[in-house]
């Protein structure tokens, strides 16, 4: 399985010069933990950072500074994990484990986003993949090798 079919698209983005409470604002209107950072001067959209909420929370409280005062490259992540749309999901988690992040923008083979994964995107698919494990198990447990054990009397 590739990263891009289980990518959550569209992806929210935010701008570097942008007030971090109207970034926070548009996090809660949309209902996500995490809004990815391009540049607004940019002809297309390449990551140059992401913004989460943790990011929001611990860099105003480094800065013991208000919400109001700073702006999104104040506290975003600089050069963030990215992972190519094509890369296998396996080759993607491990990338995302490596680093210690929950979330990566995907890009295309040019480097423009094209989405972004998540623990919440990954998890379903992981524990589809596991029970249907569980099936193959409990299909080789009652399988053929089970006829040839003799009845109970």
């Amino acid at each position: 399985m590739k990263i891009l079919e289980i990518a959550s698209t569209p992806v929210f983005v935010a701008h570097p010069e942008q007030p971090l409470a109207a970034a926070a604002r548009e996090m809660r209107t949309r209902g996500v933990g995490a809004l990815v950072v391009v540049d607004p001067r940019a002809s297309v959209q390449e990551p140059i950072g992401i913004l989460t909420d943790r990011d929001i929370l611990c860099g105003q409280l480094a800065r013991s500074a208000d919400l109001h005062c700073l702006t999104v490259k104040d506290v975003m992540t600089c050069d963030p994990l990215t992972l190519s749309s094509d890369a296998a999901l396996t080759e993607g988690i491990a990338e995302m484990s490596a680093r210690g992040v929950r979330r990566a923008p995907v890009v295309d083979h040019a480097g423009v986003l094209v989405g972004i994964i998540t623990l919440d995107d990954i998890l379903p698919v992981l524990a589809q993949a596991l029970h249907e494990l569980a099936d193959i198990a409990q299909l080789q447990a009652s399988g053929p090798h089970a006829a040839l054990q003799p009845a109970n009397p």
